[in-house]
């Protein structure tokens, strides 16, 4: 058995699965009710388990068949778009790999503006990815925060030069004033940066204990609770501006630059191509402070 059941089989059920009816899936595909029928039990087969419900000649997905179905629209819809990409050999639309937090902190309140001024190209966004898939084209961009991007192979961008603080809500301002007021507060934690804190307090020439306090998931849960007043959380400056801005947040000791920033990679001998070029253009204009 291999590792995946026949393309026309899922095919076949994809059609079946979405009109609620092999006889429907039958006239979309120009064949007869019997090839849907065989080709469903086949792959049921193939599963080991049922997809559909028959009764009175009707059919209803199981709840095997309807993770099957919002598989099968995933797969299909990303082979159209990149079927049609090949054969017309244009390219409008640009897979773009960024951490959470950037994603929703910095890029989508964002990239709006990019879409007036771009409609003709779809940007789709991925989790962070390695490097490596820049090189095997699974994405085309790389969003990144890194001390010093690769050489060779790698087209690396500067979008900006990390600065980092303790940043809390109007609601600690009288009781935050200087570094020494840390040990008061209570402090938050981001699990996809941990060592935020003290990567902070070495290049602010700080010492002190900076483990203790509430842990989040990822950093944008952990500005939510600082703008909600639950402690302080040690963040990029780059990714709070609407924060600071609004008066959400408050940065009461300023930012201190660190041995990192956060450049837009992509593969060498891609540099050139449109989409990329216009989106490069975009990012480090809005990137600006």
């Amino acid at each position: 058995m291999t590792g995946l059941p026949p393309l026309r089989a899922l095919h076949y059920f994809h059609q079946a699965a979405l009109n609620s009816s092999f006889s429907l899936a039958a006239e979309h595909l120009h064949v007869t009710h019997s090839a849907i029928s065989h080709q469903i039990r086949q792959l049921e087969n193939w599963m080991g388990k049922p997809l559909f419900i028959r009764t009175h000649g009707r059919v209803k997905l199981t709840s095997h068949g309807e993770r099957l179905l919002i598989s099968c629209q995933k797969a299909f819809s990303e082979l159209h778009t990149t079927s049609e990409s090949i054969r017309t050999g244009m390219r409008h639309h640009l897979n773009v790999s960024c951490s959470p937090s950037f994603l929703s902190q910095w890029l989508i309140p964002r990239i709006a503006t990019f879409y007036q001024r771009h409609p003709e190209i779809e940007v789709q966004f991925q989790a962070l990815a390695e490097i490596d898939q820049l090189r095997s084209e699974h994405i085309d961009v790389l969003i990144l925060s890194y001390e010093r991007p690769p050489d060779g192979d790698i087209d690396a961008t500067l979008v900006s030069e990390d600065y980092i603080g303790p940043l809390c809500s109007p609601h600690f301002a009288q009781r935050f004033r200087n570094v020494h007021d840390l040990v008061e507060l209570p402090l938050l934690h981001a699990d996809t940066r941990l060592h935020a804190w003290s990567e902070w307090a070495s290049s602010a020439g700080v010492r002190g204990n900076f483990l203790a306090g509430k842990h989040f998931e990822n950093l944008t849960l952990g500005i939510q609770a600082a703008r909600n007043g639950l402690g302080v959380i040690m963040a990029p400056r780059l990714l709070v501006r609407q924060e600071l801005e609004d008066g959400t947040l408050i940065a009461p000791i300023g930012f201190v630059q660190v041995a990192r920033a956060t450049w837009m990679m992509t593969k060498e001998s891609r540099r050139h191509n449109a989409e990329i070029s216009l989106f490069r253009h975009w990012l480090r204009e809005a990137a600006q402070p």
